[in-house]
């Protein structure tokens, strides 16, 4: 396992993934780093739907289902979008929209850490991951399909597995460019 400056330091997005993906066990490892996110007012605003196999392939359907005037084509890639990797792991926010001392975007940025928690002890573990979102994150059929309630969000899907071939390093932003100094 690599030390967790390792694995921020080596992330990157991996859109080529192939089987294997985590185990069950890898993936509750996985999930216990995603819980330790920041969360402001210990709401635990999280929940996360692990797709394989047919799961995924109904994913696909819903994607379909969320452009019914799309031509032949289109919606045969709509419908393959899911199989790019083994495993989608689909980060939801639930959100509480009257709480008083926690603002909605706090509630959704603790979803994206905890997603980012994912994808980093997903590199640990030897995997990798691409997040998506795009429209299918806000599809009334993909909603449905997941069983999510009016007051939850897709922050996320984590395609997941192996990478097939070796992973394109990320162009590093110059510091000097976003951080400034004071004091």
């Amino acid at each position: 396992m690599t030390t967790i400056l390792d694995a921020m330091l080596e992330r990157v997005s991996t859109p080529k993934l192939i089987a294997p993906s985590p185990s069950r066990a890898e993936l509750e490892q996985m999930f216990r780093c995603a819980v330790r996110a920041p969360d402001h007012g210990r709401l635990r605003p999280w929940r996360f739907v692990v797709l394989q196999g047919a799961a995924l392939e109904a994913l696909g359907s819903a994607f379909e289902a969320s452009q019914p005037d799309a031509d032949e084509q289109k919606r045969m890639r709509l419908r393959s979008m899911p199989l790019r990797a083994p495993m989608i792991i689909v980060s939801i926010a639930r959100l509480d929209w009257e709480h008083k001392k926690v603002p909605v975007w706090e509630q959704q940025v603790a979803v994206g850490i905890a997603t980012q928690h994912l994808q980093l002890a997903a590199g640990a573990l030897g995997f990798a991951a691409m997040w998506r979102t795009g429209d299918m994150a806000e599809s009334g059929p993909v909603r449905d399909y997941l069983g999510l309630a009016d007051d939850e969000q897709i922050i996320g899907f984590l395609y997941t597995g192996t990478a097939d071939g070796e992973p394109k390093a990320a162009d590093l932003q110059p510091l000097d460019e976003i951080v400034e100094y004071r004091g």
